[in-house]
């Protein structure tokens, strides 16, 4: 079927890209929203953004086919390298223990005042919902996907996890995965996710995954049916109800063409994920990186609100700026737990 566009200008598409019908609805009716190129990497093409007429979802089109997506990820690619497994100090563990059952965790920790404690609960319970720390199942098995070189796998070995599995498409960062001791699978998600029996895992985890997905709606219904009922899903991605989406249109850092293959609406994960799941909690990151990338990729335009991004230099006001529009839930990274529903 031959897809309708509202634009007729012609873009430098690599060989091989292909159109796509909407990833929600099926689609092909849409229009180009947006334009850009590769602006962290330097990938060379110009890329498009779509918006389909029958349910608005935006999307890449044209888009990579799945032969393609392995070489889109450079050497440098940052999710790839391999880091140290974040560490936890003593108010964490006894956060963890107290709340999402890692009593082996339990540390004796000061007393504190009543408002002073109420701080400290918001500020751990935001903390830990952000780096999508799941709650303690005793010989409970997790499946990460996306797992990079296995630094949240490594995390979570960490936290007392022991049946640790992983699925990364990139070969490099898979090997170093499995070098921390995670048995990972190396390939797509859609055809690795078949290799798993259903019921298999206590914890599903991706971080940063489902907008680089073909098809993430159908996707997150067949992860539903590799958890047991109850079991949770952790996921985080990016949203287009931000504030820096708005600001920057086509710079946004959220579209990151061509690695990107949907853009989010809130709307368009509550749709995602209540077919098998139930929302629990929505955890906004802070994250000023967004902000100063999408300013400095914009800066020769030589506007004014671009000049006042790039002017703050300093790295504690940037964190707290940063946080102070999560908690406005103004920042497009957003993390959410759900359960799978019986």
């Amino acid at each position: 079927m031959t897809a309708t566009f509202s634009s007729t200008h012609t873009l430098d598409v690599p060989n091989g890209f292909q159109e796509a019908a909407c990833p929600k609805c099926g689609s092909w009716d849409r229009h180009i929203v947006a334009t850009g190129r590769d602006y962290l990497h330097g990938l060379p093409g110009h890329y498009s953004a779509c918006e389909c007429h029958g349910c608005g979802l935006w999307f890449l089109s044209p888009r990579p086919t799945p032969e393609q997506l392995a070489s889109l990820y450079p050497d440098e690619y940052a999710p790839h390298a391999e880091s140290e497994p974040l560490q936890f100090g003593p108010e964490i563990a006894s956060y963890l223990a107290g709340t999402l059952g890692y009593s082996h965790l339990a540390v004796a920790t000061e007393p504190r005042r009543s408002w002073r404690a109420s701080l400290d609960r918001a500020r751990l319970r935001w903390k830990v919902g952000v780096n999508l720390i799941p709650r303690w199942v005793p010989s409970g098995s997790v499946l990460e996907i996306g797992a990079a070189s296995g630094t949240r796998l490594a995390m979570l070995r960490d936290l007392g996890w022991m049946d640790l599995h992983g699925i990364e498409l990139v070969p490099a960062a898979a090997e170093r995965a499995r070098s921390r001791g995670a048995k990972v699978l190396c390939g797509s998600v859609e055809e690795t996710l078949a290799s798993y029996a259903d019921r298999s895992f206590d914890v599903v985890i991706t971080s940063m995954v489902i907008e680089h997905l073909s098809n993430p709606f159908d996707t997150m219904q067949k992860i539903a049916k590799k958890l047991r009922p109850g079991g949770q899903l952790l996921f985080s991605t990016v949203t287009r109800d931000s504030l820096d989406a708005r600001m920057f249109g086509s710079y946004w850092g959220g579209f990151d063409f061509p690695r990107h293959l949907v853009f989010f609406r809130d709307r368009d994960i509550a749709d995602m994920i209540s077919p098998g799941f139930r929302m629990l909690e929505k955890f906004h990151h802070g994250a000023p990186q967004d902000f100063l990338r999408s300013a400095s990729w914009r800066r020769p335009e030589g506007r004014w609100a671009d000049r006042l991004v790039l002017s703050i230099r300093d790295g504690l006001l940037q964190y707290r700026l940063g946080l102070v529009l999560a908690w406005a839930g103004l920042t497009c990274r957003v993390s959410y737990r759900c359960e799978r529903k019986p």
